[in-house]
């Protein structure tokens, strides 16, 4: 049981982990897509250029984000599938044991 809580924690740390990047990204993004916005109704070109400077910086930020989420992601992937292998051997001594009890 301690082992099952344990990588419960852990893998909810690592959810934690890659909503937070998921959110920077989708901000980031956002972001990118006023400035690009923006360049659209700007008319002076040396400005226009600001803005779309700015978005592409913000986008290679959302690229970034998007990127450090995955590792997380691959992490608690992990640590769910210890997670379900741990409930699949307790269900395995519940079932005999309800077998056990049923046959005497």
């Amino acid at each position: 049981m301690l082992r099952w809580a344990i990588r419960a924690v852990a893998a909810n740390g690592y959810k934690r982990r890659a909503v937070s990047e998921s959110n920077k990204a989708s901000s980031k993004s956002n972001d990118a897509k006023r400035y690009f916005d923006s360049a659209k109704r700007e008319k002076d070109i040396e400005k226009k250029l600001n803005y779309i400077s700015e978005g592409m910086g913000s986008l290679c930020q959302a690229v970034s984000h998007t990127s450090n989420s995955v590792e997380p992601l691959a992490e608690m992937s992990f640590v769910a599938s210890l997670l379900v292998e741990s409930i699949q051997n307790n269900l395995d001594e519940q079932t005999k044991d309800i077998v056990k009890k049923l046959k005497s």
